[in-house]
């Protein structure tokens, strides 16, 4: 009950209004936005040429051509997921450009590849790769992540 005298208001009063107006803001919710999770498709092509790799015969020079052109794959689809790491660096010596540098660098982990082809033509062998990342269970805190097919495995401790 809230009295209100001509200049005063009683004090039991007081202590209510800062209570009864914070389960005012908790009463009104917010709904709920429905939140789809990202599908992204990747594709990388790995090339090698099978001439220029090292071996005593054709078929070792073909296996690392195989291998070469695999990895190239993976470089390729690690630089589409993580991005590629550019530094530069630049000497000026009496306003004329003395000597410039640029390096790359890719860093990353790349799972649940699948290898989609793998051919050669001609003197170079190719592989190519995919990585759909709906199908990527073990995903955890990742923007394209979705909550459902996340496995959670207990932690075990072997003797």
């Amino acid at each position: 009950m809230l009295i209100f005298n001509r200049y005063e208001v009683r004090l039991f009063t007081l202590p209510m209004l800062p209570i009864l107006l914070l389960l005012s803001a908790c009463s009104s919710s917010v709904p709920e936005a429905n939140v789809t999770p990202l599908n992204y498709e990747f594709f990388a092509v790995g090339y090698a040429a099978i001439a220029a790799q090292q071996g005593e015969s054709a078929d070792v020079k073909m296996l690392n051509a195989i291998k070469a052109s695999k990895l190239e794959a993976y470089k390729e689809l690690a630089e589409q997921v993580y991005g590629v790491m550019l530094t530069s660096e630049s000497n000026v010596h009496q306003y004329q450009l003395q000597d410039d540098t640029l390096k790359v660098g890719v860093s990353g982990l790349v799972r649940g590849a699948k290898v989609l082809r793998t051919y050669h033509e001609g003197d170079l062998y190719i592989t190519e790769l995919g990585l759909n990342t709906n199908t990527l269970p073990f995903l955890k805190q990742a923007e394209f992540a979705d909550n459902e097919s996340v496995i959670n495995v207990p932690s075990q401790v072997y003797y």
